[in-house]
């Protein structure tokens, strides 16, 4: 049996240009958080981490570009974070819990909040576009493939992963997320208070889309 070629190793010219993307991501990153999108300077960017605007053409398009890698490498980080390979073997509804309070305690970071407030006060369609496809649509994504990989064992056929995986997201930080987000409520969240909610937001979807229905616990 003939085994698939495998792609050549990167040489050190490939290494060194990844390297520097990473580090534009990493510092565009840190000033998003600083001082939002509205203030985002792609020169201090480039300072810092050593890059180029040869290199910001070539690998991100523009400013815009750049704030999007940069969301999307925050989403990453929060779906990696979920650890979704670990609750691969649970029941349907102790999955989505889990899921779910990591989800929400995600939203709740500071850090998420500030890159949220950014992007909503610049008022730029093309930065809100990649922060929405980036970041909400990464964690639905991740939440549907959980769904589809359930399919006709747990989960009704007929059922719209994606729609339902946005429903549920909406769901779990409904009016706690929009309080922190305007400073009417604290931003902080137990693990216990998280898992709570998410068990209460499970209960509402899980009779819809499960096959036997709401499990007894």
């Amino acid at each position: 049996m003939t085994s698939a070629p495998q792609a050549p190793a990167p040489d050190g010219k490939q290494r060194a240009a990844q390297a520097r993307c990473d580090a534009m991501v990493r510092h565009a990153r840190a000033q998003i958080m600083a001082v939002g999108v509205d203030r985002f300077s792609v020169n201090e960017v480039l300072r810092a981490s050593g890059g180029s605007k040869a290199t910001l053409a070539k690998y991100f398009g523009d400013r815009s570009g750049l704030i999007a890698a940069a969301i999307g490498a925050e989403a990453q980080a929060a779906v990696a974070d979920l650890a979704l390979d670990e609750v691969a073997g649970l029941p349907l509804g102790e999955a989505l819990e889990r899921v779910l309070a990591g989800i929400l305690r995600f939203y709740l970071l500071p850090g998420s909040l500030a890159l949220y407030r950014a992007v909503v006060s610049a008022a730029d369609p093309v930065g809100s576009a990649g922060f929405y496809r980036q970041g909400h649509q990464s964690l639905v994504a991740a939440l549907a493939a959980l769904l589809e990989a359930r399919k006709g064992a747990e989960v009704r056929s007929a059922v719209d992963s994606s729609a339902v995986a946005d429903q549920m997201l909406h769901a779990i930080r409904a009016g706690l997320y929009e309080q922190a987000l305007i400073g009417l409520g604290e931003s902080a969240v137990s693990a216990q208070d998280a898992a709570l909610r998410a068990r209460a937001t499970v209960a509402l979807f899980l009779p819809s889309i499960s096959i036997d229905g709401l499990p007894a616990r």
